[in-house]
């Protein structure tokens, strides 16, 4: 068979397309820094990468959710400690003004005090989180304790705010102003404490004292509650973040690029380039450009 200048052409034409494809391919890893630029580099790969990185997108969806959840506990955990705090000062004042010692007088400015103990409480169990009352159920728009004819009233829901923070798993991040209301109504209790102080009743004063021990075992209760939910889910937080860490180092041995291999056969695919645009000119012994001319 005849070898004509028009086989050696198209067949350094066939070679040149292919070194220049392998030329290109590595310029490409080298400048994206990845290993599989279209799926039919690494068709196997290319799947478990996008497995990997929806993955990674779920984890990331979980983290806001629990981050805000946490960031909803803490507002929570604050209100509930102001509480602790108001019902620790109601006992104190209870205490003193049940002495049988304590005169008229002086009960009259403590149910002074107890007054705006009671408009400060008010203001905690309405506590907002961007917007939202923390303690009103599904009702987050709505003030959940509002003052009807002289008398704090609870208006809110008494639903449990869900959040997914894993694949199937929920946990509610709420607690509802029933914890202030119900077997102990705490504003009822400083109602009644200041009508005993104005009343100068030491025994009805005194008679007030095991109702504010169950309104603060139960708020404390609440509040630990809180606490170890909050540990839990930054637990859970600790966990993502490690599970991502092992997603991204799966994803980046799939994708990315091996630099210094990339490298190496980018000067074999361009040393190869160059030699077989010399060979081609010694076989044909014209210039490449004159010929194509």
């Amino acid at each position: 068979m005849r070898i004509t200048h028009g086989i050696i052409y198209r067949n350094f034409l066939r070679n040149l397309d292919n070194v220049t494809n392998n030329l290109n391919k590595e310029f490409e890893q080298i400048s994206s820094g990845k290993r599989i630029l279209r799926p039919s580099d690494d068709p196997v790969s290319i799947r478990t990468t996008l497995n990997l990185k929806e993955g990674l997108k779920r984890i990331e969806q979980y983290e806001r959710n629990i981050d805000n959840a946490i960031s909803w506990l803490n507002m929570t955990e604050s209100a509930l400690s102001d509480m602790e705090n108001v019902i620790n000062r109601l006992e104190e004042i209870t205490i003193s003004m049940g002495s049988d010692n304590v005169s008229s007088s002086e009960r009259k400015i403590a149910a002074e005090e107890v007054k705006q103990i009671r408009s400060h409480a008010l203001m905690i169990v309405n506590t907002r989180f961007k917007g939202r009352y923390i303690f009103a159920g599904f009702k987050t728009d709505t003030p959940p304790f509002v003052e009807k004819n002289g008398s704090i009233i609870y208006q809110g829901g008494n639903e449990s705010i869900e959040v997914e923070v894993d694949n199937g798993i929920k946990t509610s991040y709420n607690l509802t102003g029933s914890l202030f209301t119900d077997q102990v109504n705490i504003f009822q209790l400083m109602d009644n404490l200041i009508d005993s102080l104005n009343n100068n009743d030491p025994n009805a004063i005194r008679s007030l004292l095991d109702d504010i021990h169950t309104a603060y075992n139960k708020i404390n209760i609440a509040h630990s509650n809180i606490g170890a939910k909050t540990k839990t889910l930054n637990n859970m937080k600790e966990d993502f973040s490690k599970r991502k860490l092992l997603f991204e180092d799966i994803i980046s041995k799939k994708e990315d690029a091996d630099m210094a291999k990339a490298i190496s056969k980018l000067y074999i695919y361009q040393s190869g380039y160059q030699a077989l645009l010399n060979s081609f000119a010694k076989i044909t012994s014209v210039n490449l450009f004159n010929y194509i001319g």
